[in-house]
């Protein structure tokens, strides 16, 4: 592995990532620190059968992961890929797995295609390695039962939460859930694309599973006292959106003046904008009918802490080179990671 050095890519000093086994045949591979474009995927097997949750944002960083997998699972081919939603630090890896098959809900499929490969366009500097759009092949709506080897999983729909297409994978007999991004540990949600009163409901369904161990699609492996984190943040947000649209503050205006409590702890509490401005379009128009304008809600988002979002920043400012790519970079600042 490269040694983690510094250049223009994400801001901040971040380690390689980590492989967690969370049950038998069943584990976690964590992109540290969990931050912008920094996610979880997993993978289970069992004898020659192997399926994937979720690729990473990155040809590299994918191509990293997919060794790893092989060689922890002695299995060289995945027959099953599962995405858990469009984003691109989970579906951008997908053409790296082009032997397997692409399990999504129906419409993961629809927004991977209509994403395309904007943010490499958006965020040149990124080493973003050679990708190409490979979108899911199999849909299903509601819940799909896969067996890999002995292992049972079911897919179950819980969006709209973080995005509209959103998915969990539940191992019942290890009680393991991967949550995808409709949870993270330690940082803050992200919803103006999905639903706050989704986000509920989906944090009671994955809670009622009583899982042992959730992944989370950001952070570190976690248990359920994370769903309850949770589900105390959307009832700040709310009753704060309810609080403050009544008394005719705008968004950004709002979460100035809010204070966030223990929740300021989490990482990136500047989302807090993100999500208000969602309640607020639910409070509005109600939870079916909202629709929040993505680059108005970035725009109040970075007004409130201009050094929020690691890939709309990245030029002129500190960040380091991926410890995962094979791209160097001679035009960034040296730096410390420990200063």
């Amino acid at each position: 592995m490269m040694a983690s050095t510094w250049n223009k890519f994400y801001r901040g000093y971040v380690e390689e990532p980590s492989l967690v086994e969370v049950g038998d045949g069943i584990y976690a591979y964590l992109h540290h620190d969990g931050s912008w474009g920094l996610n979880n995927s997993g993978f289970v097997h069992s004898g020659h059968e192997l399926a994937v949750i979720d690729t990473a944002l990155t040809e590299d960083r994918t191509r990293l992961f997919r060794e790893a997998m092989t060689r922890r699972s002695g299995v060289e081919k995945p027959q099953v890929l599962i995405n858990t939603h469009h984003h691109s630090d989970h579906t951008f890896g997908n053409s790296v797995f082009d032997d397997a098959c692409i399990v999504a809900h129906r419409l993961c499929r629809d927004a991977v295609v209509k994403q395309g490969l904007k943010p490499t366009d958006q965020d040149p500097i990124v080493p973003w390695g050679s990708l190409k759009v490979r979108p899911p092949q199999l849909l299903f709506d509601e819940k799909l039962e896969l067996y890999v080897g002995d292992h049972r999983a079911e897919l179950i729909f819980v969006g709209p939460a973080h995005t509209s297409n959103d998915i969990v994978v539940w191992l019942p007999e290890e009680r393991v859930l991967f949550a995808g991004d409709v949870l993270f540990h330690d940082a803050t949600p992200i919803t103006h694309g999905g639903s706050t009163a989704g986000s509920v409901r989906a944090l009671n369904t994955m809670k009622a599973l009583d899982p042992r161990v959730i992944v989370p699609g950001h952070g570190t492996v976690c248990g359920p006292e994370v769903l309850d984190q949770w589900l105390g943040y959307f009832s700040f947000v709310t009753d704060t959106a309810a609080r403050t649209l009544d008394a005719g503050l705008s968004v950004l205006d709002a979460a100035r003046q809010q204070d966030l409590g223990e929740y300021a702890e989490w990482q990136h509490p500047e989302r807090f904008v993100l999500n208000l401005h969602r309640a607020y379009e639910e409070l509005k128009n109600g939870p079916e009918a909202a629709f929040v304008d993505e680059a108005a809600a970035f725009d109040d988002m970075l007004r409130l802490n201009p050094s929020s979002y690691g890939h709309r920043i990245i030029k002129d400012r500190e960040a380091y080179i991926d410890p995962c790519s094979s791209i160097e970079r001679g035009d960034a600042p040296v730096r410390d990671p420990e200063a």
